[in-house]
C-alpha cells in the first residue's frame, strides 16, 4: 500500500506578469513539489482584491498567471490548478473563520502594517482580514504543509490558531494543523517549529 503523501497548498497573485521572483520563488518549486506531493496551487484572485485598484484587467492577469505557471512545467493533470474564486467554499470558511478572528491580532500582522504604511488610502477590511482567507484556502484542502517565506510564518500560525479555535470552541475535529514548508535549496519541513522532532 503506498503511503498517504503530505497535502501542499499555495497560491499566487495576479497582480500582471510573471517575473524572475516569482520563477524561482514560487513557480519552480511548485514543478517540483507536483511529484513529491498532493498539492492545491491556485492564483489567489481574491486576494488580489485587497490591494488593487483598478480591476478591469483582473480577468485577463488571471488567464495569464495560470498559463505562465503552465509553460514553465506546471501540470494539471498531477495538481489542482484553480482560479480561488471559482471556488465557493472558500469564501464560505472565510466567513465562518472571521468569526473566530480576532482585530487585535490582525492587526498586528508585519504585512497589514507594511501595507498600511505603503497604501494608507486604501485600508480596508480585506486587507485587514487576509490572512484569513489566507487560512480559509489553506484549511479548505487540509494542507499539512505550506510552502512559505518570512513574511508568511505569522499568517500561517494564524491559521493553526484557527484550527484550535475550531476543535475547542466549536468541538469540530475537522482541520489538520498546517507546517510551514521552507523552501531553499533543499525543502524542510519545519514540525520542529511546534516542538516536536526535528
Amino acid at each position: 500500500m503506498e503511503k498517504e503523501k503530505d497535502i501542499v497548498m499555495s497560491g499566487i497573485r495576479p497582480t500582471g506578469f510573471l517575473h524572475l521572483g516569482n520563477y524561482f520563488g514560487a513557480v519552480r518549486n511548485y514543478v517540483r513539489m507536483q511529484e513529491a506531493y498532493t498539492c492545491f496551487f491556485m492564483v489567489a484572485d481574491l486576494h488580489a482584491l485587497t490591494t488593487l485598484n483598478e480591476t478591469r484587467e483582473l480577468k485577463t492577469h488571471v488567464r495569464r498567471v495560470m498559463a505562465e505557471n503552465i509553460a514553465c512545467g506546471l501540470d494539471p493533470d498531477k495538481v489542482a490548478f484553480y482560479c480561488q474564486s471559482h471556488v465557493p467554499e472558500t469564501a464560505e470558511l472565510y466567513l465562518l473563520l472571521n468569526m473566530l478572528a480576532y482585530v487585535g491580532e490582525l492587526e498586528k500582522t508585519p504585512t497589514f502594517k507594511d501595507k498600511v504604511r505603503l497604501q494608507p488610502q486604501n485600508v480596508n477590511a480585506g486587507l485587514l482580514t487576509y490572512p484569513v482567507l489566507q487560512a480559509a484556502d489553506i484549511l479548505l484542502h487540509r494542507a499539512t504543509l505550506v510552502p512559505v517565506g518570512k513574511d508568511q510564518e505569522q499568517h500561517l500560525e494564524i491559521a493553526r490558531n484557527y484550527v484550535n479555535r475550531f476543535t475547542g470552541d466549536m468541538e469540530w475535529k475537522s482541520f489538520p494543523s498546517p507546517m510551514p514548508l521552507i523552501l531553499g535549496r533543499r525543502w524542510r519541513k519545519c514540525r520542529a517549529w511546534m516542538g516536536r522532532g526535528r
